[in-house]
């Protein structure tokens, strides 16, 4: 009885506590939440290069014109959901979803100071202006947002084997949830809607089987936490 109560008292004692667990799921969060913040501050800065290798596809002019509405900051996009599929992975969807939610409050005070506050101090007046474009930055913010949180939910859903499955299905819902999205709100871009959107969606199933070249050659660096095997 000494003994089971020692063994008892002993396995207590090891398990770590609330606070503990709570400050080992803010440290997985650093790392997501600093190459999410990256990512779009790279496609806000790179939102008017255009995509020269575009050209090259077989889509028919003028239904696809590269640089025309699609540009680098499209391209940005696919690598926020390549980060939040890697970090499903690594440490399931709660620290992907939590990672994406800190990103997109970082990027909602940005938003805020320059619309509500002296941005002129700091920034640029273009940058000011791309960013009090309330039009677009819903139109962006709402696709992005809303095409991540699926992709997220899908990677969580059908993770296991194979392995594939999961980054090559949750990136095709999220990418044309995000592109259908992006086209109803983003009215102002020029075209009909079907004009813009077949051709993207395209683009995001091209975009997705590169994510999985990538996916696969990183997997066996950025492994499963203990109960995340599988995908």
């Amino acid at each position: 009885m000494v003994m089971a109560e020692g063994r008892f008292h002993q396995s207590m004692d090891q398990k770590p506590s609330a606070m503990a667990e709570f400050a080992r799921f803010l440290g997985y969060l650093i790392v997501p939440v600093l190459l999410l913040a990256g990512a779009m501050v790279g496609g806000f800065l790179d939102r008017a290069e255009p995509v020269s290798l575009l050209g090259a596809l077989p889509l028919p002019r003028p239904v696809f014109e590269p640089g025309s509405w699609f540009t680098m900051g499209h391209v940005w996009v696919f690598g926020l959901f390549l980060i939040v599929n890697l970090t499903g992975r690594r440490h399931g969807a709660a620290v992907a979803f939590s990672a994406l939610v800190l990103a997109g409050l970082g990027a909602a005070l940005v938003w805020a100071y320059a619309t509500y506050g002296d941005a002129h101090v700091l920034l640029p007046a273009e940058v000011i202006a791309a960013l009090t474009d309330r039009t677009m930055v819903l139109a962006v913010a709402l696709s992005v947002g809303i095409g991540l949180i699926l992709n997220i939910v899908v990677f969580d859903l059908v993770r296991g084997r194979p392995w594939w499955k999961a980054p090559l299905l949750a990136p095709l819902f999220g990418g044309a949830a995000y592109a259908a999205l992006f086209h109803l709100l983003a009215s102002s871009l020029g075209g009909s809607y079907m004009e813009r959107l077949v051709p993207h969606l395209i683009v995001v199933v091209l975009a997705t089987l590169l994510m999985l070249v990538v996916y696969h050659a990183l997997r066996s660096f950025i492994r499963p936490r203990a109960g995340y095997g599988g995908a």
